[in-house]
This record gives C-alpha cells, structure tokens and sequence, in this order.
C-alpha cells in the first residue's frame, strides 16, 4: 500500500518543474538549479525524487561538455534514489548525450536510443535524444526528430533552443537556408546573451549563402557588453568576412586583426587565417597571403584541406613561386571528392606553362577541357600554340576563350589581349580582327598593366592600316 501510494503520488508532488521551467525560460538558471536541486533532496518519495535528480541532468546537458561532471552525479543520483529511472525515456536521452560528450560513436548512439522516438509522451526525452544524435555527429537522424517533434509538449526554455539545435544540424550538413531559416526562428524566440549567441550563428550562415547585407544586419543588433570575449572574436571575424564579400578588403584586414588580439595570443582558427589569405590576395599583399594560407592548409579540417591548398596555390603563383604551386594543385587534385578538380587542373596547366614544362602542360589542360573548365583550359591550350608559331590553332582556341566566358572575366580580357597579339603579327589583311580585340581588350586593361601600351600600339597601328576607321571600307 505505502509503495503504491508513492509511486501515484509522485506525479503529484512535481509541482517543483513548473518554477524551474519558468527560471530557465527567463534566463534565471541558478534559481532554476537551486530549486531542482532542493526539491530532489527533500523527502518526497524516492520516486520522485530520481525524477528531479533527471530534469538537474537535464539542465546541465543545455551546457554541453561544461555540464558534463555534474549532469553525470545528477544521473547517477537518480538512479540510486529509484534503480527503475533507467527505463525511462529521459534517462535513456540524457545517458546517450553524456555519451555523446564522451565521445562514443554515433551506432552506439543511434542503438541506445531506438526506444527514444518522435512520438513520444515526453518531448524533453526527445529534445535531448536530437541533441545527442546532433553531438554524435549523426546529423540527418538528430533533423528528422527535431522537425516531427511537437513543439506544444515542450517546455519555454526549450522552444528556441530546438530550432538552435536543428539550425547546428543544418550548418554541419551544409544546408545553409535551411540552418538560417532555423537560427531566425532561434533568434525570434531567444533573448538577451542567448539571441546574441544565436545571432552570429545566424550571421555565418548568411554569409555562407552569399547575403553579406543581411549577415551585417544581424551583426549590428548585437549588444557586444553582453558577449565574451570568445564571441567577441568570432563577431569581429564574422564582420570581416562581411567586409571582404562586399569588396572591402583593408577593412576586412583590420577586422581580422582585432579578432585574433581578442583571443590574447591563442592559436589561430582555420576560419580566421583562410579569411585573412584571402583578403591579403584581394588587396596583393601575395606573399603575406601565401604565409597565412600555409597556416590555413596546417590547420585545416579535412573536409576544407583541399579548398585551402587551392588558394594558398593561388597566392604562390601570384607570389611567383609556381613550382611551389605545382606541388600543392599536384595535392589538391589528389582528392578525387574535391569539387573544383577541373579548375585545379587548369590552374595546373597554367603553372606547367609557367615553368617551362610544355607536355604537362597539355595533359593538364586537356584534363581540364575533358571536365569542362573550357576558358581556362582553352587559354593554356591557346598559349602553347602561339609558343611553337600554331598561330591559326591558337586564334582557335583564344576565341573560344571568348565564347566561354563574360566580357570583362579575367579569362576573356587575356583572350582578347592574346588574340591581339597574334593578329599584330599577321600584316594589313589582319587589320580588321586586330582592331577589334585591342579596342576589347583595352577596354578592360589598367593603364599601370604591362599590357597597356603594346594594346594602345596595336590598335594605333591597326587604325593606320584601315584609314582611320575601325574596319575595311569597300
């Protein structure tokens, strides 16, 4: 009879989580652990007790690896307090997320929780099994559960918290309109230090898609008194990416500089050294670049290595050191999953010019035209014709250059100064075709540009061969 009635009594006597779910919904935490704490020390039942021993646990776990210690006393306590805890649905959540922490591997994860599902009656139980999915690195599973999760059954403090944890899902899968839809739902629903954290998640995911405009907005309704530092940091290197997308590089620079004082002479992040390569490119700083995306390629994760050895190739062109470049496109095409090989493979072709090495050269481009890189691979195919005298080959390969690519691309400005080139050397009957690509090519040349002057001449001379006008008259 006594065990019955505690056991029927327990749900009764939870009157306890409703003061700790508000605590926690308004940012109150310490109330909401003294609260939880002093009830599952009371004289309720041991029951119950276990109970509020989880919902601790629980708590804890929203701080992630700094919740472990104590989110595993709090589970143990609840265990001792009723052995029978373990069958239930929150215990079995918050035993994998631990878990998850731990590092154990996703299968074991998934297998843990299989009795853990969307349907379920306790919908904290599934918040929690999404996030030990989404920690385990099991990502599409950790989704799904969020989005059939009803969001009625769960508490306040929870509600934004799941679209944080869908939007994280999202982020790492790569899908980053469906992280960003999620993050503005985080963001709407969150408040003061937690929204700002929410915020610049929201902020790097519009960037990734390309919305510079729309990452600085979120950026400036940050209160940054209310960040730490490490926020700080990530805010002052989300405002440079910002900058070096929207074509200000120096600014972008500074912005990457006071990031990295912020965090006092910490080593580096990948994110942060990439991006300040790439910005020291943009403004021809090459050599200070190639050094920062060393720094980037010894950083990277694997998934990014072979981004970040494309352009740290890049800046040792532009360095002038294109046998070091070789060797790293020579990496970077090793990886058959690298999206940009055909391009990789024209940029190689190019070094191979560079150098002298002709025959690779070829194999190169020709690779690359195979994969459809067709303006740069055509451009190195046009050049070693013009350098064995293929003058009728190389005007070929220069117009499709042209046909490949738009008007004022790099790859079609050098068409046209080339195809220029190979005219001046083919007398009045090529007047015409040379008037007509050094005016193009002039068009979209720097005055201060090697090319300058030799395009100014040939138009000069090609408008002397046809009289004054810009083709033959009858």
């Amino acid at each position: 009879m006594l065990f019955r009635r505690s056991r029927s009594d327990g749900p009764a006597r939870l009157s306890e989580l409703e003061p700790a779910h508000k605590a926690l919904a308004e940012g109150r935490y310490d109330i909401a652990f003294a609260v939880l704490e002093s009830a599952a020390r009371r004289p309720l039942g041991r029951p119950t007790q276990a109970i509020y021993w989880l919902h601790l646990a629980a708590v804890y776990a929203l701080y992630g690896m700094e919740g472990l210690d104590n989110g595993l006393r709090a589970l143990r306590s609840a265990v001792n307090a009723d052995p029978k805890t373990v069958e239930r649905p929150l215990y079995q959540a918050l035993f994998w997320e631990f878990a998850a922490y731990q590092g154990d591997p996703a299968v074991d994860i998934k297998r843990g929780l299989r009795e853990v599902s969307s349907g379920q009656q306790d919908a904290v139980a599934v918040y929690h099994a999404a996030s030990a999915l989404c920690a385990a690195g099991a990502l599409k599973t950790s989704s799904r559960m969020l989005r059939e999760l009803d969001g009625s059954r769960l508490p306040q403090y929870l509600l934004w918290r799941r679209w944080s944890l869908l939007g994280q899902a999202q982020e790492q899968l790569g899908k980053f309109e469906e992280a960003s839809e999620a993050f503005q739902r985080a963001v709407a629903g969150s408040s003061g230090g937690e929204q700002a954290a929410e915020r610049l998640s929201l902020a790097n995911c519009l960037l990734e898609l390309g919305e510079a405009h729309a990452a600085e907005e979120q950026l400036s309704g940050i209160e940054e008194t209310i960040l730490g530092q490490e926020e700080r940091a990530f805010k002052r290197y989300l405002e440079g990416r910002s900058q070096l997308e929207q074509d200000n590089p120096n600014r972008a620079l500074q912005l990457f500089t006071e990031a990295r004082a912020l965090d006092q002479g910490e080593r580096a992040s990948f994110n942060l050294e990439y991006a300040t390569g790439q910005s020291l490119v943009a403004v021809g700083r090459f050599e200070e670049a190639s050094k920062a995306l060393a720094r980037a390629v010894a950083l990277a994760p694997v998934e990014h290595r072979p981004f970040a050895q494309h352009e740290y190739a890049y800046a040792l062109v532009e360095a002038e050191r294109p046998s070091d470049a070789r060797a790293q496109y020579e990496e970077v095409l090793a990886d058959p999953s690298y999206p940009h090989r055909a391009e990789a493979f024209a940029d190689l072709a190019d070094v191979h010019h560079k150098i002298g090495e002709y025959e690779e050269a070829q194999a190169a481009a020709e690779q690359a035209l195979e994969l459809e890189a067709t303006a740069p691979a055509c451009l190195v195919l046009g050049n070693l014709a013009y350098e064995y005298f293929r003058f009728d080959e190389a005007i070929g390969w220069f117009e499709q250059v042209v046909s490949a690519s738009t008007a004022g691309d790099p790859a079609w400005v050098s068409a046209q100064q080339l195809l220029a080139e190979v005219y001046s050397q083919q007398g009045p009957e090529a007047a015409e075709q040379l008037f007509l690509h050094a005016n193009a090519a002039l068009e979209h040349t720097n005055p201060a540009s090697d090319w300058y002057l030799p395009l100014s001449d040939h138009l000069k001379r090609a408008q002397e061969m046809l009289g004054g006008h810009s083709r033959l008259l009858n």
